[in-house]
């Protein structure tokens, strides 16, 4: 369940103030006791059904494979007990999720529902969203010793992968639409638009996405219809485009690599290694790791990697960064709530600096281990040459979806695919050679930095 929960304030809802309380990519509060609030709830709730319904088969499979190994057993338990000190507790001091199957229980609400938008009094005056509810739950347990090692097993996240398919198969229906209304109230579409806005531009939900308010739930058919929502025309326009007129600014728009999602700015780095320890704290590149040791990756060995990361109430179709032809498309299983060590519980050793909204910080580490897409485009311009885009499925996202296939001509600006719920990230990898100066450049703050409009312009090869 996808929730807001705020205090109204004397004057009315604040758009800006509910966009400032949540941590990076607005999937989870700053707030941990709104995220302690939302999963005592769930627990009570949970606990409280004198008569479960079945869990759902997925879930059942799932608690089976950790059932019918020992091992799997111990480590699914022992990572809620060693994340008690941290660990959302209830109203009255308890832990709210002591072992597996208090998670379990609980994913069983979760599964049965749309993601939510509710507005709801609190005696606290922070305003913050749950965005990813399995997040949610597995914040502090996914960073410790126990819950490293869990989520770094094929088999679970094989069972995660089924868990997480079933739900996106139902936020398809027309049966997910039930939480809509408070996605579509004034409170939420002013939130929306403001994060699309960023600043400049005043234009209203309605006015910036493909629409109809006249109609019921907008005319979106289902809750994914509603996440995969499409910009109106001329909304988000190739900022060097290569048909038309020119803009001075870049006489060779060829050469000018657009931003494939709108999304914040993470890093760039160079240099990037064929295998790296990206496990450690650094988390460097490994392009073996993120490519998945694909035929062309000896190709980008010292090049440069650009990774930048999506907003939940962004938009979350991805577009072509150059024109040139798709010359490969991969899909890649992985994990899904797997962070890297020094981001967790276990490597901070409780002394302080965990990642308070796991795993944000772990994005460069996701690149090489997470449920990802990858493309392989070969640029008209043979400045650019081959290059590569990574999509990052991260926590409970359910696909990453391309459009186009291997061997079609795309041009820069096209759609190419769109996440379905969930977190994201992505990288654009380039070849060793190729320099990129950016339009915007860094060095950027992912806890303060706005997005980048889809297809602006990102960087000029030179």
């Amino acid at each position: 369940m996808l929730s807001y929960f705020w205090k109204q304030p004397p004057k009315g809802f604040n758009a800006q103030e509910a966009l400032q309380s949540q941590a990076p990519g607005h999937w989870l509060p700053k707030d941990r006791s709104l995220i302690a609030q939302w999963v005592a709830e769930k627990a009570k709730q949970a606990r409280a059904i004198k008569h479960p319904e079945p869990l759902d088969p997925t879930l059942e499979s799932f608690k089976k494979i950790v059932q019918d190994d020992a091992h799997l057993t111990k480590l699914a338990n022992k990572m809620f007990t060693e994340s008690s000190r941290k660990y959302p507790q209830d109203p009255v001091g308890h832990n709210a999720i002591k072992k597996f199957d208090d998670f379990v229980a609980v994913m069983n609400l979760v599964l049965r529902s749309g993601p939510e938008f509710v507005t709801k009094s609190s005696p606290s005056t922070a305003i913050g969203l749950v965005g990813c509810p399995i997040n949610a739950l597995l914040d502090w347990p996914m960073g410790t010793i126990s819950g490293y090692e869990f989520f770094l097993r094929p088999e679970v996240n094989a069972a995660i992968a089924a868990i997480l398919n079933a739900w996106g198969q139902f936020l398809t229906t027309p049966e997910s639409r039930g939480c809509l209304d408070g996605w579509l109230s004034k409170d939420a579409r002013e939130m929306i638009a403001m994060k699309a806005n960023n600043g400049k531009t005043s234009h209203t939900f309605e006015e910036l996405f493909e629409c109809n308010p006249s109609w019921e739930y907008f005319g979106f058919g289902s809750w994914d219809d509603f996440f995969v929502r499409r910009f109106r025309e001329g909304v988000r326009p190739v900022e060097a485009p290569e048909r038309g007129a020119r803009d001075p600014r870049f006489p060779d728009p060829t050469l000018v690599v657009a931003n494939a999602c709108e999304s914040a700015p993470l890093q760039v780095r160079t240099g990037g290694k064929l295998f790296d320890t990206f496990y450690l704290k650094g988390q460097p590149y490994s392009l073996g790791n993120m490519l998945n040791c694909h035929k062309k990756t000896a190709e980008f060995v010292g090049g440069t990697v650009y990774q930048a990361f999506l907003s939940a109430l962004s938009y979350h179709r991805w577009h072509a960064p150059v024109s040139g032809k798709v010359v490969g498309i991969e899909y890649v299983p992985g994990t899904y709530y797997s962070e890297n060590w020094s981001e967790g519980l276990a490597g901070a050793k409780g002394q302080g600096g965990e990642d308070p909204a796991a795993p944000t910080y772990s994005q460069p580490y996701l690149s090489a281990v997470a449920t990802r897409s990858i493309m392989f485009i070969q640029a008209d311009n043979p400045k650019i040459g081959l290059m590569a885009i990574v999509f990052i499925g991260m926590v409970e996202v359910s696909s990453c979806d391309f459009v186009v296939r291997e061997g079609e001509r795309i041009e820069k600006g096209q759609e190419i695919g769109m996440f379905h719920f969930g977190g994201s990230s992505y990288c654009m990898v380039f070849r060793p050679g190729v320099e990129l100066q950016m339009v915007r450049p860094g060095p950027w703050d992912m806890d303060r930095e706005h997005n980048f409009a889809v297809k602006s312009a990102l960087a000029i090869v030179s």
